[in-house]
């Protein structure tokens, strides 16, 4: 997935779209697509590429 800066990009995992994610100037933002006025989650740049990395190493993984 690639982010553009200040457009909600949908994240789709089985068919089903129910994260999306914004780049601003200064943080990446996610919310849940199917209730949006629920809120906001905001990350530093720093947490999100370590984010980004630990998903890329299967830290988020469930036990097999």
């Amino acid at each position: 997935m690639s982010l553009q800066r200040h457009q909600w990009i949908k994240h789709s995992h089985n068919g089903s779209s129910c994260v999306e994610v914004m780049l601003t100037d200064t943080e990446v933002l996610v919310r849940n697509s199917r209730r949006p006025e629920a809120g906001t989650l905001s990350f530093t740049f720093a947490e999100w590429a370590s984010h980004v990395e630990g998903h890329r190493l299967g830290v988020f993984d469930l036990p097999g």
